[in-house]
């Protein structure tokens, strides 16, 4: 699974991403911003209101981000099989 979303962090502008491997407790990004892991981020993703998330991993331009509160398995499996298209 491969999406475009979008991310800020508190007191920054939004950044284009392209998300990846979106699970209920996570997801992985790859952008040129430069979140430094334990940061707390929001991504906004179709139909939902922006979700909180800590950047828990950094490797070059990838970065793996857990959810503050997990999605619902549901919503994220619903998520999965809309971002698909």
């Amino acid at each position: 699974m491969r999406a475009n979303a979008r991310f800020r962090e508190a007191g920054f502008n939004p950044f284009d991403v392209e998300l990846f491997d979106l699970s209920s407790t996570g997801f992985r990004m790859v952008t040129y911003a430069r979140p430094q892991v334990g940061k707390h981020i929001w991504v906004s993703l179709p139909g939902l209101q922006p979700l909180e998330a800590i950047v828990r991993r950094v490797d070059g331009n990838a970065h793996g981000c857990e959810f503050v509160h997990p999605l619902h398995p549901s919503v994220a499996q619903h998520l999965q099989a809309k971002l698909r298209r």
